[in-house]
């Protein structure tokens, strides 16, 4: 709702400097880096499950805490300038959004958003072409993991993509940052965010029957016959 009178007191909230804004600001940017990090790991374990799977359950014992703190701080490499600066309300064809006075010129969110993607995707790209053809090489062929893994490994790089192509133009194009690259921004983002759950969702057959069939409840019948010396029976029925 746009009431114009508010805006000389309401405006002020949203300009003046707020550690909240800077907070909020920072936590949704460093979420989308360590998305970035979680999928190098990602690949990294489907790979060695199948090039070293007799030293699997081992390494990624040792693995995975490392994996859990770098996850949550090498986002900070990237979000750094965002911290340190100053953040507003911005409104884009009726929505709102959030942007910063970059503190230090050279240090932009979008520069450090396409190194961490590009890295991702590398790493994505590399890891999956080394499992896949460690796939058709076993001697029992396994198609249909073939097949799961070439549409995520596929669908997973089209949302970085996406991020990729519109946080470069923002990093190289001075001049295409216009309102419709913001809302293909915003586009590509919600893409990124929700791409992986969808896929999972595809690709899991169990996980997609157990959210969209709904179970019937079987009635259960239970019936107890006893005999008594009179030669009469007794029955006991529960449905």
């Amino acid at each position: 709702m746009y009431i114009p009178q508010l805006c000389p007191y309401v405006s002020p909230f949203f300009w003046t400097p707020s550690i909240l804004l800077n907070t909020l600001y920072a936590l949704n940017n460093h979420a989308r880096f360590a998305k970035s990090v979680a999928q190098i790991f990602m690949v990294l374990n489907r790979m060695s499950c199948v090039v070293l799977p007799a030293v699997y359950n081992k390494l990624w014992s040792t693995m995975t805490p490392i994996a859990c703190v770098m996850i949550i701080c090498v986002p900070f490499a990237g979000i750094w300038n965002i911290i340190i600066s100053r953040t507003f309300i911005v409104s884009v064809r009726g929505g709102f959004g959030i942007n910063y006075i970059k503190a230090v010129p050279w240090a932009s969110l979008s520069m450090f958003q396409s190194i961490f993607i590009i890295t991702a995707l590398s790493f994505t790209f590399i890891c999956t072409s080394v499992t896949l053809y460690k796939l058709i090489l076993l001697p029992g062929r396994i198609k249909s993991a073939e097949k799961s893994l070439c549409f995520t490994s596929i669908s997973i790089s089209f949302t970085f993509v996406l991020v990729a192509i519109t946080q470069i133009l923002f990093a190289t194009c001075p001049s295409c940052r216009s309102d419709e690259l913001y809302i293909l921004q915003f586009l590509a983002f919600d893409t990124f965010t929700v791409g992986s759950a969808i896929i999972l969702i595809l690709t899991n057959k169990h996980l997609r029957t157990s959210i969209f069939t709904s179970s019937k409840k079987r009635k259960i019948v239970n019936i107890t016959v006893t005999a008594r010396q009179s030669g009469r029976f007794s029955s006991t029925q529960t449905y």
